[in-house]
């Protein structure tokens, strides 16, 4: 269930703006809209809006360094996290139209070093997010690693490398993974020979006039005009004061992340999406076309907005949020970008965007409700799972279906539905029952199975100890221990822990569980005898990771020793 909610939640990177006409005074509207973030001791925001090359509005807002009250502006660098990602793809798109490399090439052919696995894995598939790989990031928190430790670019190769299962089959269904647009930087320095850094600065940033805007690869080097990064504060200095607190981020990661650039930077950026001064139109098309499989472009989300294709990326890291869109019919962009944590600034870019539309298509009619007969409701009830392992449990009662038993579907006939909580169309396969469910949104297709739930009974005590012992990850070189402490179970890794309990009575399948922490559900498998033998570990960026049950270990400390 709580697969669902996260895959829903990032559904909302393109979220329905609202429908108005073109604001009398949008600058001003759109300083009201960011007015919570325009105290000038606490960390804030830049905002830039382009039409035809032309910039409308670019405003710094709050501190870029509360500290030494240096204020944000239209030129401050802020680390733009994954918006970060369609300049890899553009940079690979650079190297394909020059003939240097193709998007169908196996990405072993550049990185021989990435595991052989049973199906090569295209630079294509990297780029739309259906290469089956592990994400990074998730991989590094189950090492023990958390959100402001150092991370090098060997660490993210390291960790990559290292992995010799994947979430799915290359090509088949989309996958979130950070780990792809790694590799694509790869490949960019080793087509090139030159560096990441050095390869879109000569031939990106540069000509394009983008002089503050840079990749980090060395996170010890001191640069000026950056935004520091910041999150909301947690304690009180005075009743209802809650100073900002620092972050760190000490990434030296790039590919997936690791861009600092600006709003006014980010306006000429999209500039060169009508008007290539670097590339061409067919690279640009290239950008813009979704992935059948899994609806993504090169580096960018691709959308509808009020009836328009819109394309864009938002980006998340600690201290920083940001989101990056363009509206290419209506040669409009928007940057909001932000130095202090918080909810993914999707939805608000869209209504900075809204304020300078004007009249711009509106959003399609609604399709019409249509009644289900008992029968068709039966047919389509059931449960379903998708590749990366998350559930939907579709329930049959009061005449209609409701997705994981809270979320009425919306039926519009043949076996289509909506739903109002999220821009997603749901589709339902014609056999008796349906087999496969498939939900169509903007962070792609995502295609579940039906499958034959194997109920559990209530996790005893007595049962708890066909779980406890020692399981290590070959892939990761990990171990973590489940075990017992009063009447509940316990996984502890390298330097996390959480409690293993059950889902609700309705969602339970026998050995099946779900925890707080980076090892998301946690599936024991059993052998022919019934011993419990290993452990797998799914999150929704991590797939069937798995765990090998060991005993025999040695000890330090034993009598005599």
């Amino acid at each position: 269930m709580r697969l669902l909610v996260r895959l829903l939640a990032s559904s909302l990177l393109l979220v329905p703006g609202i429908a108005s006409a073109r604001a009398a005074d949008p600058v001003g509207e759109v300083d009201k809209l960011l007015a919570p973030w325009s105290k000038p001791d606490a960390p804030g925001c830049a905002v830039s809006v382009a039409r035809d090359g032309q910039l409308l509005h670019a405003r710094g807002y709050g501190a870029a360094n509360v500290e030494a009250g240096i204020a944000n502006t239209p030129d401050t660098a802020f680390h733009i996290a994954s918006l970060s990602k369609q300049f890899t793809a553009f940079a690979v798109l650079l190297l394909q139209a020059e003939g240097k490399l193709a998007l169908a090439d196996d990405v072993r052919k550049y990185v021989p070093e990435l595991h052989r696995f049973a199906r090569p894995i295209t630079l294509a598939q990297l780029m739309h997010h259906s290469s089956g790989l592990r994400d990074q990031l998730s991989l590094f928190w189950l090492q023990g690693r958390r959100g402001e430790d150092s991370i090098t670019q060997q660490d993210a190769l390291r960790v990559i490398f290292g992995q010799r299962e994947l979430n799915f089959a290359p090509g088949t269904a989309f996958g979130y993974s950070n780990s792809n647009y790694t590799l694509l930087a790869l490949v960019v320095e080793r087509v090139s020979g030159r560096s990441f850094a050095d390869f879109l600065a000569e031939r990106v940033f540069r000509p394009l006039g983008m002089d503050h805007s840079y990749v980090v690869d060395d996170y010890h080097r001191m640069r000026a005009g950056q935004a520091m990064p910041y999150a909301p504060g947690g304690k009180e200095d005075a009743p209802g004061v809650r100073p900002p607190e620092r972050r760190f981020l000490p990434y030296a990661t790039y590919g997936s992340t690791g861009i600092r650039s600006t709003a006014a930077d980010l306006a000429r950026w999209a500039r060169n999406f009508a008007e290539p001064g670097v590339g061409t139109k067919a690279v640009i098309t290239e950008m813009l076309k979704a992935d059948p499989v899994t609806g993504y472009g090169g580096g960018l989300h691709i959308g509808r907005h009020r009836g328009a294709p819109i394309t864009g990326h938002s980006g998340i890291d600690p201290g920083f949020v940001g989101h990056f869109l363009v509206m290419p019919e209506q040669r409009l962009s928007v940057a909001l970008i932000c130095n202090v944590e918080g909810e993914d600034p999707a939805a608000l870019a869209r209504r900075i965007a809204d304020l300078y539309l004007g009249k711009a298509p509106a959003d399609p009619a609604p399709r019409p409700e249509v009644a289900l007969a008992p029968a068709e409701l039966l047919r389509l009830a059931g449960k379903y799972r998708d590749p990366l392992g998350a559930g939907f449990l579709i329930e049959a009662r009061e005449g209609r279906l409701w997705m994981q038993g809270f979320d009425p579907m919306i039926p519009h006939g043949a076996g289509a539905f909506s739903m109002k909580s999220a821009p997603v169309a749901i589709r339902f396969s014609g056999e008796v029952p349906a087999r496969t469910l498939t939900i169509d949104g903007p962070g792609g297709l995502l295609v579940a199975t039906r499958y034959v739930r194997q109920p559990a009974t209530a996790l005893t005590p007595a049962r708890m100890g066909d779980y406890l012992g020692t399981y290590y990850s070959p892939e990761l070189a990990i171990l973590v221990t489940v075990e017992r402490r009063s009447d509940a179970l316990w996984i502890v890794g390298p330097g996390w822990e959480s409690r293993i309990s059950q889902p609700p009575e309705k969602y339970r399948e026998r050995d099946t569980f779900d925890t707080d922490t980076v090892t998301g559900t946690v599936r024991f498998h059993r052998d022919v005898r019934g011993k419990v033998t290993e452990l797998r570990s799914t999150n929704g960026r991590i797939v069937n990771l798995r765990f090998l049950r060991v005993t025999g270990l040695p000890r330090l400390g034993a009598v005599g020793g």
